[in-house]
């Protein structure tokens, strides 16, 4: 059974014009002291962009999958094909129920518009999704298999080309009741990816690339209250879910090369914990260590002090033990399908 969908919104490349911004940036001042030369700090910003781009990207894709498996994999506002395929993007899937797996959903994207900012946004080419459950008997347990095919996003002054695969692995789902008071869920995936990025932008002669392997686990804890708990009452139970208390926890290595042709390394030295305070996720908490050719950097995140809402980054460089710090807004979300 084929479905078609002109109005599947999948996600905006904000921060592709960030990072091509830090990298075209040249060495201009040295420094003091008690600072990273201008060269390295841009690299470690450059390294930074590249793992919020890449956040960004899976996030929105998750939320779209999400939305299909919430739908039973039925895709609703069905248009027919137009002769000319253009502004559009055509979804299938070839068995939208709750039953059959593994079943591979395709989205191919024709000069569709998209927007955000006040920016236009135009996406290009293909994401085909493999899901399946590798225990049946616990249904729980999906495994999400992405193929980019020459997948692009152009905005007014970037464009962004994908190129690679992505799996999640879903490993744990499991909920603890606490009597009729509270429920605590757990969620544990593991996520590997191979990925090609290719950014070039308006009036620049140069083509920023890179590459990231990834091996990584996420484990995602949400909590739900019983907002109207009493003591020894088995019948009243209202349970809510209570953002506040969740915590995501990241752990893992990202490998590969950077846009200068060298070769990199990201391993979480200690786990990051992503926390929500008044409505913005922070990484409240971790530390990673990223080599770059000879240098070495020790990178600690932490909620900053002076903008709780935003992650203060301390980038140290193992050799010199020069600094740097600048805020990073994360983007990513609670995940929540099971």
């Amino acid at each position: 059974m084929r479905t078609k969908n002109t109005a599947f919104r999948l996600f905006f490349f904000i921060l592709a014009g960030s990072l091509a911004l830090y990298s075209c940036k040249k060495d201009a001042s040295g420094s003091d002291n008690n600072t990273l030369p201008v060269q390295q700090t841009i690299q470690v910003k450059n390294a930074d962009a590249e793992d919020a781009l890449a956040d960004k990207t899976e996030e929105d894709i998750d939320n779209k999958i999400d939305e299909l498996q919430n739908n039973n994999y039925a895709v609703s506002g069905t248009k027919a094909y137009m002769a000319d395929l253009t502004d559009t993007v055509v979804i299938t899937v070839d068995h939208p129920d709750t039953t059959f797996f593994p079943k591979v959903v395709t989205l191919t994207y024709y000069n569709y518009r998209d927007s955000s900012a006040n920016e236009n946004i135009i996406k290009n080419g293909q994401i085909i999704v493999t899901i399946s459950t590798p225990f049946p008997a616990q249904r729980r347990l999906v495994s999400r298999a992405y193929v980019f095919n020459n997948f692009s996003v152009t905005t007014d002054s970037t464009m962004t080309i994908l190129k690679g695969t992505r799996v999640v692995n879903r490993q744990n789902a499991s909920v603890k009741f606490n009597g009729l008071k509270s429920i605590r869920v757990s969620v544990t995936d593991n996520i590997t990816s191979a990925t090609a990025w290719a950014i070039v932008t308006t009036g620049k002669t140069d083509t920023l690339k890179f590459t990231r392997n990834v091996n990584r686990q996420r484990t995602a804890i949400y909590h739900f209250r019983n907002v109207i708990y009493k003591p020894l009452d088995l019948i009243h139970f209202l349970f809510r879910y209570v953002a506040s208390s969740d915590t995501i926890e990241y752990a893992g290595t990202v490998t590969g090369i950077n846009e200068k042709g060298d070769a990199y390394s990201k391993s979480i030295t200690s786990p990051l914990m992503v926390t929500l305070y008044k409505g913005s996720l922070i990484i409240s908490s971790g530390i990673l260590t990223y080599v770059d050719g000879t240098d070495s950097y020790q990178i600690t995140f932490e909620a900053d002090p002076s903008h709780p809402h935003l992650t203060l980054v301390t980038v140290k460089n193992d050799l010199t033990g020069n600094t740097v710090s600048f805020d990073r807004r994360f983007g990513r979300v609670f995940r929540r399908w099971w």
